[in-house]
C-alpha cells in the first residue's frame, strides 16, 4: 500500500555519502564524463547536468571544480594530453634508438601509436570534433596535443620518406594519413563483420594494423612481417581511464 513500502522493496540505488575505492573521485569521474559527452556531442551540445549524472555527482560540482563549461572543456583537453604525454616521449624514444633500422622503428611507432587509441578509443572524437570547431577550441587542440605529437615523429617520418619507405611528398600528410588509418571506432570490429564476416572480430584490430603497416610502409621482406601470434599484439583492449 501507498506509504507503507518497506526499504527491501525499493529499487537499489547508488549509496550516498563517500565514494567507494574502485570509483574515480568526483573531479576525476566528472573529467571523465565530461570527455565522452564533448567527444559525443561538441562543447554547445554537451549539458553540464547530463555529464553530472553519468558521473554520479551533484550537477554543482562543475562549479565547485571547473568554475563554468569552457573550463571544464579545457580540463578535459589537459586530460587527454596527459595521457597522450608518455606516448609522445615513447614515440620519441623510437623514433632516435640509432641502434635499430629505420623500417623496424617506423613499424614500432605505428604499434605504439595504435595501442593508444585502443586503450582511449575517447580520444579520436574529442580530437576530430574540437580539432575543427571553434577557433579557440581548435587552436588550443592543435598547440596542446596535434603539433607536440606530429613533432614527437615528424624527423622520423621524414627520413622514411628520404628513404623511400613512407611514400608521400610531406612527413604531416603521413601523420594526417596514419592517424586517420588507426582512427577506428569502436564498433569497427562489428562493422567490418558486416560486410566481411569472413574477418574474426577478434582479432579485426590487429589484422587492421597489419593492413596499416603493410600498405603505408614499403619494407624490405625482412622487416615487413607483424607478428600476428604475440598475445600483446591484439588491440580490443578495455579502455583505461
Amino acid at each position: 500500500m501507498i506509504g507503507t513500502t518497506t526499504a527491501a522493496a525499493l529499487p537499489a540505488s547508488r549509496p550516498k555519502g563517500r565514494r567507494s575505492k574502485d570509483m574515480p573521485d568526483g573531479r576525476q569521474a566528472l573529467l571523465i564524463a565530461a570527455t565522452e559527452a564533448f567527444a559525443a556531442q561538441g562543447f554547445d551540445g554537451a549539458d553540464l547536468r547530463s555529464v553530472a549524472a553519468a558521473a554520479g555527482v551533484a550537477p554543482n560540482l562543475v562549479r565547485v571544480h571547473f568554475g563554468n563549461k569552457a573550463a571544464l572543456w579545457e580540463a578535459c583537453l589537459d586530460r587527454i594530453v596527459a595521457l597522450a604525454m608518455p606516448v609522445m616521449a615513447e614515440v620519441h624514444a623510437i623514433a632516435v634508438d640509432m641502434n635499430r633500422s629505420l623500417g623496424e622503428r617506423l613499424r614500432d611507432l605505428i604499434i605504439r601509436v595504435a595501442t593508444f587509441y585502443a586503450a582511449h578509443p575517447q580520444v579520436r572524437n574529442f580530437v576530430v570534433r574540437h580539432g575543427a570547431e571553434a577557433p579557440e577550441r581548435s587552436t588550443l587542440v592543435t598547440e596542446k596535443l596535434l603539433r607536440p605529437a606530429y613533432e614527437s615523429a615528424r624527423e622520423l617520418f621524414q627520413a622514411g620518406i628520404a628513404a623511400g619507405i613512407i611514400r608521400s611528398s610531406h612527413p604531416a600528410l603521413f601523420f594526417a594519413l596514419l592517424n586517420a588509418a588507426l582512427n577506428q571506432p569502436p564498433s569497427f570490429p562489428m562493422l567490418l563483420g558486416r560486410f566481411a564476416p569472413e574477418i574474426d572480430p577478434a582479432t579485426a584490430w590487429t589484422e587492421l594494423l597489419d593492413t596499416t603497416v603493410a600498405t603505408l610502409l614499403h619494407l624490405p621482406p625482412s622487416q615487413a612481417a607483424v607478428v600476428t601470434s604475440d598475445p600483446d599484439r591484439h588491440f580490443n583492449l578495455p579502455v583505461r581511464e
